[in-house]
């Protein structure tokens, strides 16, 4: 079964800040959330604050999101470069 992409505001403009060759390959793995999102490098994200939330690795950036199963739907929260505050 396949899984519809919403990719909220905040997670789009912090795309269009990001160099168009890397943007292609996260937007490659955005695409592919519909197929499975858990395939690949992903993670459930800890803390009470991340709860139901995953991470997929695309090079150094982190693709957050939310799986609602109930209705097939991914939601991509945030596109963020991984460093030391990336999850806080």
């Amino acid at each position: 079964m396949t899984w519809t992409v919403r990719v909220h505001a905040a997670a789009a403009k912090q795309l269009s800040t990001i160099p168009p060759d890397r943007r292609q390959r996260i937007l490659d793995d955005i695409v592919a959330f519909e197929e499975d999102p858990f395939r690949g490098l992903v993670k459930p994200l800890k803390g009470k604050t991340h709860k139901g939330h995953y991470r997929k690795v695309s090079g150094r950036y982190r693709i957050i999101f939310k799986p609602i199963h109930a209705t097939h739907t991914v939601e991509v929260l945030a596109v963020l470069l991984r460093n030391e505050g990336t999850y806080k």
